[in-house]
């Protein structure tokens, strides 16, 4: 045996204080050789599966472990071991009779060696424990040979080659080393060494790691359904991360992969490894697509496969074994074979069992599971300087190869393995070649984000506000400081302190709209959701309410041409404007009682990245109660009504034109600007409720125009007189009254033939509190003037 294999203290030998091996010796004869007899059951036919277990191809790795062991002076000296050779073609029928004529031979075997074929291995495998011979197989990795009846049906097969257990944790291990907690299942079902394995894997997966298989399906080789199972289970729940088990000669499934768009930096396949170079290219003719199409198709996708040598450097003997089996394996009689590394080693393990019986004088019995006391370094682990070939409960704990394919290449890449032995996973990040630079999402993953009032935007409307406040608050001060002046004395100055007062509240409805959770924690927002409507209904109450009595009174005072005397207070304003504010409190006080508002969060529709598994879902924050349609019903319902109202009084009163009146022009085009403005306001808010900061924006730019405007037409004309008319305000006014109030009852004159229409007229007299209108002859008018 080389120098690289070691034999571990629990099996031949002691520990000792140095921690190096210590024989126990036995007597032998130097000069003569006593045979051990081992059959051999090599095939001279290969399957597909087995591909590369021919005998032609594992008769050189055969003869170098022979010669070692012969060689290796600590090892089974004195004895020979000898392989009875025999073809079972991987047949059933010539396996049992293999089986029985090595039985039945003069040369008593101690343990059979092979086969290949799992036909051959299931029959052999059940037959051997009622002669007490310990088979073992250096090829086969069936899962049935590990089922939970295995133990009573194959209780002395054995094998060397790792079996599914180790492909389980290798998979399970790459997939928790990339944090994927979601896998779709593609498997050949008319298979079962695929068919259990993967019943095995996903079982696993969900009862004892937490991950969930999103899809499994099963495909037919005798069925062309591969496309129904990508396409039913595979898209349609949205799997990522695709498993798969299936043989090379599934090359078609690449291409439905490519034709469903199932691949790419958004999908990340992961198959069985098939130890054959360019398998994709196989029998491609009759295929509907250019090779570019399928290497594009595989481009990155991972294959685990057991380790055919092991590469470090560590060991010597495994290069040296692989070049010496590489010399004597010379094309077209033998082609590499994938097994050569699992024959040699299982030549040794079954040496290293015998010379433990040997040694310590144990009967050997497979009941006692010697060789899965067997612990030595082999040629086929891989990477691992703590690698053994080790087995536990008749498996092998192998290496499992992670490899990549990488279409710069054309070719698979190694990227890492999976010692089972150790349970360790080793993967070099630096080869690993990711489309899109890093490892995709398990699933399309739906990540929330919460859309909000952009900071610089709100910025800048509180800026735009508090310019717009503090100048309406000068014409607060204007309006007090010179409410003696007759100008501003006959237009009701104490009227004009609400609309500059409603306007500042309508002002900082503007700030509350733009207020969220960044500002206020959720469990205060709710009182800024009732505060935004509290602002805004009272400052509309009060900014349209006083400019809607005042365009009342002159309505009532022009249009009553019977009245003999009618004097409108201000105080008679002042009691509509509470009216109105008494609605408002009413409504929104049943409103906070009955079905306070809350914060809602409402979800928009989906946006998808192109370049990630990522679906944004956005969402925006609004103020929501159960009831809230009936509630805006009754507001905008009776605020509708005053908008239609108001809108009539200005029309009507469009011809006044009377000093002592001298802001009723002004106060009607105010009425219509707000009338125009709320409408459009309000319909523009529910078409762009879902767009933050377009919604934000144009409303509040609505609010600050229409009661930027209102003060203007109400307040600069006053300013405006204030600075340049600097003469006693006293104006003669019953030539312009009576123009006006002709213009306005010219035609309803006409049509009720009153005795009265030449002579009556009308003279008014203006005082801060009251409008008095006296009937009296027109000649006395004229005089009076």
């Amino acid at each position: 045996m080389p120098a690289g294999f070691k034999l571990q203290r629990n099996v031949l030998s002691n520990y000792g204080e140095e921690g190096w091996l210590h024989w126990h010796r036995r007597p032998y004869q130097r000069d003569k050789k006593t045979p051990l007899y081992v059959g051999a059951m090599f095939t001279s036919v290969e399957e597909s599966t087995f591909a590369g277990s021919a005998a032609s191809n594992l008769n050189p790795a055969a003869f170098l472990a022979l010669r070692d062991i012969d060689k290796h002076p600590c090892v089974l000296v004195g004895y020979n071991l000898t392989l009875i050779d025999k073809d079972t073609q991987c047949k059933a029928s010539l396996g049992m009779k293999s089986f029985f004529d090595i039985i039945n031979d003069k040369k008593q075997i101690v343990a059979l060696f092979g086969g290949a074929c799992t036909a051959t291995n299931e029959l052999v495998g059940m037959a051997t424990k009622y002669w007490h011979k310990v088979q073992l197989s250096y090829a086969e990795d069936h899962p049935m040979f590990s089922t939970r009846d295995s133990h009573d049906l194959y209780g002395t097969f054995y094998r060397v080659v790792p079996s599914h257990h180790s492909q389980i944790r290798a998979r399970i291990s790459f997939l928790r080393n990339y944090n994927w907690t979601k896998v779709g299942a593609l498997v050949q079902n008319d298979d079962s060494r695929y068919s259990l394995l993967m019943d095995a894997f996903t079982t696993t997966l969900e009862r004892e790691h937490n991950v969930a298989v999103l899809a499994s399906r099963g495909f037919s080789s005798k069925k062309a359904d591969i496309k129904t199972s990508l396409e039913h289970e595979i898209k349609v729940k949205d799997a990522r991360i695709i498993v798969g088990g299936f043989n090379s000669t599934f090359y078609a499934l690449v291409l439905q992969a490519y034709q469903m768009n199932l691949y790419g930096a958004e999908y990340v396949w992961i198959i069985a490894g098939f130890h054959e170079e360019q398998w994709w290219l196989q029998s491609t003719k009759h295929l509907s697509c250019s090779r570019d199409q399928l290497l594009k198709a595989m481009r990155g996708h991972f294959a685990l496969q057991f380790s055919v040598i092991r590469s470090d450097r560590t060991i010597v003997t495994a290069q040296q074994y692989d070049k010496e089996y590489r010399t004597m394996c010379r094309p077209p009689r033998c082609r590499y074979s994938k097994y050569h590394g699992y024959t040699y080693d299982g030549l040794w393990t079954i040496a290293l069992a015998f010379e433990t019986m040997l040694t310590h004088g144990i009967r050997f019995n497979p009941d006692r599971d010697l060789l899965n006391s067997d612990e030595f370094e082999g040629v086929t682990v891989l990477f691992s300087f703590y690698g053994k070939v080790r087995f536990q409960d008749n498996e092998r704990l192998g290496t499992i190869e992670i490899i990549q394919f990488l279409s710069k290449y054309d070719s698979y890449v190694t990227v890492g393995q999976f010692d089972a032995a150790e349970n360790r996973l080793s993967i070099n990040e630096s080869l690993i070649r990711w489309i899109n630079g890093s490892p995709p999402a398990d699933s399309t993953q739906e990540l929330f984000v919460r859309r909000y009032v952009d900071q610089s935007v709100f910025c800048v409307m509180c800026s735009l506000v508090s310019l717009c406040i503090l100048v309406a608050i000068s014409l607060l001060v204007v309006n007090i400081y010179f409410r003696n002046h007759k100008f501003i004395k006959m237009s009701s100055p104490y009227v004009n302190n609400l609309i500059i007062l409603g306007s500042i509240v309508t002002y900082c409805s503007v700030i509350l709209l733009g207020v969220d959770t960044r500002i206020v924690s959720e469990q205060w927002f709710s009182m800024v959701c009732t505060a935004k409507v509290w602002t805004l209904c009272f400052g509309f109450t009060l900014t349209f309410g006083s400019m809607f009595s005042k365009t009342w009174r002159v309505h009532s005072i022009f249009t009553d041409v019977h009245l003999h005397k009618k004097a409108i207070k201000d105080y008679k304003l002042f009691l509509l404007v509470g009216v109105l504010l008494l609605i408002d409190s009413i409504i929104l006080v049943t409103w906070v009682i009955v079905d306070p508002m809350r914060l809602a969060v409402k979800r928009l529709p989906t946006l998808k990245r192109t370049t990630a598994n990522v679906i944004i879902n956005p969402t925006v924050e609004q103020c929501k109660a159960e009831h809230a349609v009936v509630f805006q019903g009754l507001l905008y319902g009776y605020k509708g009504i005053m908008l239609v109202l108001g809108c009539f009084l200005a029309w009507e009163t469009r011809n006044v034109n009377v000093p002592a009146l001298n802001d009723s022009k002004y106060i009607g085009m105010s009425v219509y600007n707000v009338v125009l403005i709320c409408g459009v306001g309000v319909a523009i808010s529910f078409i762009l409720q879902d767009q933050v900061n377009e919604c934000y924006i144009i409303i509040s730019l609505f609010i600050i125009f229409c009661t930027t405007l209102t003060l203007g037409l109400v307040f600069v004309p006053k300013i405006v007189e204030l600075v340049h008319s600097r003469r006693d305000p006293t104006i003669q006014y019953p030539r312009a009254m009576m123009r006006s109030l002709y213009a306005m009852n010219k035609s309803r004159m006409e049509t009720k033939d009153l005795k009265e229409k030449n002579s009556l007229r009308y003279f008014a007299y203006a005082n801060s509190s009251r409008i008095v209108i006296f009937p009296i002859s027109f000649s006395k008018a004229w005089k009076s003037s």
